[in-house]
């Protein structure tokens, strides 16, 4: 399916993360959210505005520009 980033990834499908191209301070965020790569992410609201996910069994919302630099893969199901 190929690498794609967070932010294109359609409702109700899962992703595992593969990398992210980010900054220190904003990866260091990220990792404290449980956004590291292998982590599997199911995304539970896509629209206008922040992204609502799903990740480790927590539903968290992160912001449409952080969403734009974690790449994932899309995955069947986690």
């Amino acid at each position: 399916m190929g690498v794609k980033k967070l932010s294109q990834v359609e409702e109700g499908k899962f992703a595992k993360i593969v990398g992210c191209e980010a900054g220190r301070g904003l990866r260091r965020r990220l990792e404290g959210l449980g956004l590291v790569p292998g982590q599997t992410v199911k995304v539970l609201k896509n629209g206008w505005g922040p992204l609502l996910i799903e990740v480790m069994g927590r539903k968290i919302g992160i912001g449409r520009g952080q969403a734009e630099k974690i790449l994932v893969e899309e995955i069947e199901e986690a």
